[in-house]
């Protein structure tokens, strides 16, 4: 009988214990498809898409950013791009130019080593502003806050007006529970 008796026991904590382990592994998966998101850069929110309780799909619009200011910046990156490619095309002219009379024997090479260093200049400017150009564009695209998965909106933290300042650390726009 005591046998019968500890054989139940065990069985029953045995029971248990699953039962346990599950709800934990239950309450965990809970907890881990909730996500916070946010914005990538830092802004003022001009509207908020989405409201609690409502389901999204991956790559709906959530949130956006007042444009403004990144609309600015890539158009400026984009003229600067622009104007610094006239530069380097101009500068390779004058390259083509110089090599050839120095060729036909008609300047120096210290002209020659000149028009190099502008052209080395002229290249460095352009790469910098294809840069500053491929940052602002990308500045923009993070302006709008897109679902990075389907889900159902749990809470909306954002609002427009609110600031969002990725220096500040995370600021919580949306919270979507993943599906």
């Amino acid at each position: 009988m005591d046998a019968s008796m500890n054989t139940k026991t065990k069985t029953g904590n045995m029971i248990s214990g699953l039962f346990v382990l599950l709800l934990l592994a239950t309450v965990s998966e809970a907890q881990a498809a909730e996500r916070k998101l946010s914005f990538a850069v830092s802004g003022v929110v001009a509207s908020v898409k989405v409201s609690s309780g409502e389901s999204v799909k991956a790559g709906t619009v959530l949130a956006v950013l007042d444009q403004t200011t990144f609309l600015a910046r890539k158009r400026s990156a984009d003229a600067n791009a622009d104007a610094t490619k006239l530069i380097l095309d101009l500068a390779e002219v004058k390259a083509r130019q110089v090599r050839e009379l120095f060729d036909a024997l008609s300047t120096s090479q210290e002209e020659v080593d000149k028009v190099e260093t502008a052209l080395a200049n002229a290249r460095s400017g352009y790469e910098a502003a294809r840069s500053r150009a491929k940052i602002a564009k990308w500045r923009l695209q993070r302006s709008t806050l897109n679902a990075p998965f389907s889900g159902t909106v749990s809470s909306v933290a954002g609002y427009p007006g609110m600031v969002v300042n990725t220096y500040a650390g995370v600021q919580t726009v949306v919270i979507i529970n993943a599906r």
